[in-house]
């Protein structure tokens, strides 16, 4: 039987190629005595039938038992890391941890990973069976741990790289959620204004003849178009809605909006360094653990769906090819700071490439944290102004022709 495989051999470089044996097991022992660091094997059109259709089996049983979570799989790692620290071996701590695991998902998925390891199949290979719950980075640091005999060491890497991709998301989740709420308050107040209060306001000015400014009449006839359509207005707006969640979970709606996005006068500028963060948090992880820099950099190039960095860690990954140092690649791009580019450049003349990534992730997370945490102060007094400013007009438009009215009457 005919298996394919993806490997990283002594020299750092990625390979890929077709090995002939009995079983899936006996591939990756195979390989293993090669040298070669297995990050990805399946079979090829043999045994493609039964794969897919164990591939559906797995899928059909995640969606009834619902998906597995980001704060899952952080606490699996977390278990993971501290029971192989303790010396327990792969097998005993899988099933310790699937006994403590929360979910249904997670309980699955665990179970599943523990028999494929009792199967003698690598940690590395059994993770490439989940590809959406294990990012490459995960498996090619399990992999990296694997062949330097190092486990519990990859996977205290791994806690901490789980940890901080989890707390960046909560920072993003808590800096955007009040800012959110206020303006779902901001539509919430328009919409009881149009809906309920102009409606009356506009029966007292028939009653009382009065002559409407040009401010006031565009408000009523707004107002008579969301009372009369109310049921058409709420399916353009669930639609438009829906369209665009949809455009932008498509991957071309995912890469307009990541260039998009970046461009934009301020916001851009925290983007890319959410972005950048993440980046040099991946790529040190991977070079700290062993992984060459060439594959790291291609597994990094999936933090973001950005071209402009595409385009950056294409870059880089040319000049290591061609010899050239990295740090002088960074010091090209416009979205490295110079400080940046020249801690690289010290870190890779120094032997300690991976520390310094870290080292500058570290200090740009902690930046962008602060930042966060600055601009949400910020926007939420300008959304409540704007707010504010809004339900001041109309209520100055109302207004004006009860005033009008009380002047016509005092002159009279």
């Amino acid at each position: 039987m005919a298996f394919c495989y993806q490997a990283i051999d002594p020299s750092g470089r990625s390979v890929r190629d077709l090995i002939q044996a009995t079983s899936v097991d006996e591939a990756a022992r195979l390989l293993q005595a090669k040298g070669l660091l297995v990050t990805r094997l399946t079979e090829t059109a043999e045994g493609q039938a039964a794969t897919e259709t164990q591939a559906a089996a797995a899928s059909h049983a995640t969606k009834k038992t619902g998906r597995v979570r980001s704060r899952d799989v952080v606490y699996f790692t977390q278990q993971m890391a501290m029971l192989l620290g303790s010396g327990a071996r792969m097998v005993p701590a899988l099933q310790a941890v699937e006994h403590q695991a929360q979910s249904d998902a997670m309980k699955r998925l665990i179970r599943q990973l523990r028999a494929r390891v009792e199967d003698g199949v690598p940690m590395s290979v059994a993770l490439a069976d989940h590809t959406k719950v294990f990012d490459g980075v995960f498996r090619s640091l399990t992999a990296a741990g694997e062949s330097t005999g190092q486990m519990p060491g990859a996977f205290t890497q791994l806690a901490d790289y789980t940890r901080k991709q989890q707390e960046i998301r909560q920072r993003l989740i808590g800096a955007l959620t009040y800012p959110a709420v206020l303006v779902l308050m901001c539509f919430g107040v328009m919409g009881g204004l149009f809906g309920f209060v102009l409606p009356r306001f506009r029966s007292l000015f028939s009653t009382l003849g009065a002559d409407l400014p040009a401010s006031t009449r565009i408000m009523m006839d707004l107002s008579d178009v969301i009372g009369n359509h109310w049921l058409v207005v709420l399916v353009a707006i669930a639609g438009t809605a829906a369209g665009l969640v949809l455009a932008f979970r498509s991957p071309a709606g995912q890469r307009w909006w990541a260039g998009a996005f970046t461009r934009v006068p301020v916001a851009g500028a925290i983007v890319r360094r959410v972005i950048l963060a993440k980046f040099f948090r991946v790529w040190g992880v991977l070079v700290a653990n062993n992984v060459g820099v060439i594959d790291a950099l291609h597994l990094a190039r999936g933090t973001t769906r950005s071209r402009a960095f595409h385009g950056l860690i294409d870059h880089l990954a040319e000049a290591v090819t061609d010899g050239r140092l990295i740090g002088s690649a960074l010091r090209e791009s416009p979205l490295v700071p110079p400080t940046m580019a020249a801690a690289v450049a010290t870190g890779e003349e120094s032997g300690r490439l991976g520390e310094s990534l870290l080292f500058i992730a570290g200090t740009l997370e902690s930046e962008n944290s602060q930042l966060l945490a600055s601009l949400s102060r910020i926007i939420e007094p300008v959304i409540l102004v704007v707010m504010g400013v809004v339900v001041g007009l109309v209520a100055v438009s109302l207004f004006m022709p009860l005033f009008d009215v009380a002047t016509l009457a005092g002159g009279a």
